[in-house]
This record gives structure tokens, C-alpha cells and sequence, in this order.
């Protein structure tokens, strides 16, 4: 997830076994944190809503369970007596407003957030799930796109550790990929010429920022005979198979070996000549740079 501070009010109550509460008022989320010992103290109430949670071990295996239901209460008290890993800690996710998440909500923001702590090195989601819910349009899945960081931030306020890979930008996004042949990629000439190198290149979120390029708009890639999509962001990440990249090169890196054998080459990618905007056929990321700087030259 990009960079930002979140803000959030935790409420810490003097019953040691009665869930702590915390709003994270940016994206009116209320989150519970909880023992097993004292789920019963959720109340009804408040939390037999819809939303997501997470069971979490103690017993350093990593191992996550990362759940949706409707009503969030009496799902964790099946997870209680009939327990599907040995959890001590959980929390649950709700909307705090007066309409709240519906069923498709839920199902999506499950399959993205299993997603993204299946991809921190050291986290194992128990089965994980691979059932995201595809039937919202794409402005409603955009919209909650920008509910993960508040949800990966209360996540780490659970004590998990949710740094991973896909965090960090690339030493040398700005610099060709040599490892990528023109035979690799096609660039039409009438898109995209290759400019002198600019001492300092624009980043995804500057140019959706620019409006250059929307939020929702598909990337596509191929290059030595694999292809991969992508989404890009309200933050200027690419999301690829729900895990979102602040890096382009390497959300292209992880999109071209998913799948492939693990004894095979890893197939490595400079995503801004990589990634083509809309189709194969249309330009690629590093194009809308040269517009941008034209744009800020011309100011």
C-alpha cells in the first residue's frame, strides 16, 4: 500500500476480557480486537453485522485464517468451538456507518485482504482464498480498494508484521531493463519514442495524480511468450491477483512468473516499457512520463 498516515481513536476498555475498539475515521472502519477466551464479549448488537476478521496464532507459525460473514459474531463463535486452526487472537472489520457493507462487500474485501497477507513473507493463510468476489462493478471494487490500507493497518496494529515485497519501489525502475529485448516488447512508434533520461522520472501515483492515467484502467503485458494483466489503483499501485504493488517493475516480475515452475528462470521486468495501457497494442506506462514532464516544462 502507498505511504500515508492513517488516522485512527483506539478505545481501551478497564475489563481485561472486553474487546478493544479501534476507528480508523479516514474510511469509517471500526475494527474489534479480541482473545478467544473473550469472543462472547462481542456484542451482538454492534458486531452480528457484516464484515471481514482474521484468526491469528501465537505459536510463531504465521499461520492467518482470514474470514467474511454477515454476521461477524456468530461466526466467530462456530471458530470457537469448532476451531479451523488453533487461534488465540482475532479481530473483526465492520463499516461504521448506517448502511454498512453488503454480502458482495465483504466477499470482495475477503478474497483482496487474504490475498495481500498471503504475499508478507512469514504469513501462511490458512486455505487461502482464491474465491474473490468479481460480480461488483469496477467503481464499487475501486472504492474499496481503498479500504486496505486501514484494514492492513489494523492489522498490524494486531501485532502482524504486514510489510512486504511488493512495498518496496525498485533501485533501478528508472534505468531500461537490458534483459528485455525489443523482440520481447512491442512499442508502437507512433505512442512512445525514447527521450534523454530525465534526471528524475515520475512515479504511477504522480501521473494518475495528473489524470494521465485513470484509476481502473487495465495494463497488459507479454514478454518471452507469457502475458499478464493488471489493474491500476486509486493509489497508483498495480493490483495483480489482488495483491497490490507500489512498484511497477515489480508487480510486472510477479505477474510474469505466477504459475510458472519453480525450477524455472525467474523472468525479470522493467514494468514501465513492459506494461502496455489497455491492450498489448496500446502504449506503455513510460509514454505518459514524457507527457508529464512536457506538462510540468510547459508551466
Amino acid at each position: 500500500m502507498s505511504a500515508q498516515v492513517i488516522a485512527v481513536n483506539v478505545q481501551i476498555p478497564a475489563a481485561t476480557t472486553a474487546p478493544v475498539v479501534a476507528d480508523f475515521t479516514t474510511h469509517a472502519l471500526r475494527v474489534g480486537y479480541f482473545h478467544r477466551r473473550g469472543w462472547q464479549n462481542l456484542s451482538a448488537d454492534d458486531w452480528n453485522v457484516p464484515g471481514v476478521y482474521v484468526l491469528m496464532t501465537t505459536d510463531g507459525s504465521g499461520i492467518v485464517y482470514v474470514g467474511k460473514s454477515v454476521k461477524l459474531r456468530s461466526r466467530i463463535s462456530t471458530h470457537s468451538s469448532d476451531p479451523q486452526i488453533e487461534w488465540r487472537r482475532a479481530l473483526v472489520v465492520k463499516r461504521d456507518t448506517s448502511h454498512g457493507f453488503t454480502s458482495a462487500d465483504i466477499g470482495y474485501l475477503e478474497g483482496r485482504l487474504a490475498a495481500e497477507l498471503a504475499a508478507i513473507p512469514g504469513i501462511f493463510v490458512h486455505r487461502g482464498k482464491e474465491d474473490r468476489d468479481d460480480t461488483l462493478p469496477r467503481h464499487m471494487e475501486l472504492s474499496l480498494d481503498e479500504l486496505l490500507g486501514s484494514i492492513l493497518s489494523a492489522v498490524r496494529l494486531a501485532g502482524l508484521d504486514v510489510h512486504k515485497p511488493a512495498d518496496l519501489p525498485d533501485d533501478d525502475e528508472d534505468a531500461e531493463d537490458p534483459a528485455v529485448s525489443s523482440a520481447d516488447v512491442a512499442m508502437p512508434a507512433t505512442t512512445h519514442s525514447r527521450r534523454p533520461r530525465r534526471t528524475k522520472k515520475a512515479k504511477l501515483p504522480e501521473l494518475v495524480a495528473a489524470g494521465l492515467i485513470s484509476a481502473g484502467t487495465e495494463l497488459h503485458l507479454s514478454q518471452g511468450g507469457t502475458t499478464a494483466t493488471g489493474t491500476v489503483s486509486t493509489q497508483g499501485e498495480i493490483v495483480v491477483d489482488g495483491v497490490a504493488y507500489s512498484s511497477v517493475s515489480k508487480a510486472a516480475q510477479t505477474a510474469l512468473n505466477s504459475g510458472r515452475d519453480e525450477a524455472a528462470q525467474v523472468l525479470s521486468s522493467n514494468g514501465w516499457v513492459t506494461w502496455h495501457i489497455g491492450s498489448l497494442a496500446g502504449p506503455v506506462l513510460d509514454s505518459l512520463r514524457d507527457q508529464y514532464a512536457d506538462a510540468q516544462q510547459a508551466q
